[in-house]
């Protein structure tokens, strides 16, 4: 192990560490794999260049999964984890949370062939602001059982330690957020809020009886008030903050 960070961000990612990896060894699932941005595929790194994942021990067939940058292209824990903000677990095939999961079929013929060698997991997904999704993962590699009854007890108290973690690397990553108030007018939102519909800029005149030049100034002055150029950026960053919704529905 390379020496110890200084920073009391990275010292705060190594407490944590501890913690998950404590936890674990307790409820049988001492085997932890982590990735705080399932977008990059550079690792969180502390002190000289350590990955953070080394902290962790995993599984043998892993062969150092944070080094692998299409990995979030194809493993079936991080699809779903693009998908549920929730914990969930995986016990012998079985996916199971605190609410049905409904997962296409493809996916649930494909998750046994790409899980490793892990026989149960408890998964905890993060999904930060700013449109960053990543996750802790609690495994075994042995017959377990009770993978559920573990679950039930633990999954809120795991969700909270990997938020905990995910945020401090991503802060160690990227800086802590500068939060602020972005004072956009309800017609700015309402034209953001069919810009992120797909709507064109003569579908939102249409709709909002206004004209189209009056549109592009409302979406202009909302990306100045967001600090952001270019239609998909402002939307984009508008839904980030929550003032739009990406959903279809």
């Amino acid at each position: 192990m390379s020496a110890l960070p200084q920073s009391s961000c990275e010292l705060g990612i190594i407490e944590i560490a501890q913690e998950i990896t404590a936890i674990g060894r307790t409820i049988g699932l001492p085997m932890i794999a982590t990735c705080a941005d399932i977008s990059s595929a550079r690792p969180v790194t502390i002190g000289d260049n350590t990955p953070v994942a080394t902290l962790f021990e995993f599984a043998n067939d892993a062969h150092e999964y944070w080094l692998q940058s299409d990995l979030a292209l194809g493993n079936a824990i991080i699809t779903i984890i693009r998908w549920t903000a929730e914990p969930f677990y995986y016990d012998r095939g079985t996916i199971g949370g605190w609410r049905p999961l409904r997962i296409a079929p493809e996916l649930e013929r494909e998750k046994d062939r790409m899980t490793l060698s892990i026989r149960g997991a408890i998964v905890a997904p993060i999904h930060l602001p700013g449109g960053v999704v990543g996750g802790v993962v609690w495994a075994t590699d042995e017959p377990h059982g009770r993978v559920p009854d573990i679950f039930d007890k633990h999954a809120a108290r795991l969700h909270v330690l990997a938020l905990r973690f995910i945020s401090a690397c991503n802060a160690a990553m990227y800086g802590e957020p500068s939060i602020r108030s972005y004072r956009l007018t309800r017609r700015e939102v309402q034209c953001l809020k069919l810009a992120a519909a797909g709507k064109t800029d003569e579908e939102i005149s249409i709709i909002l009886d206004v004209s189209i030049p009056t549109v592009r100034f409302h979406l202009k002055k909302a990306g100045c008030k967001l600090g952001e150029n270019g239609r998909m950026r402002i939307v984009h960053h508008a839904a980030a903050l929550g003032f739009v919704s990406m959903r279809l529905q």
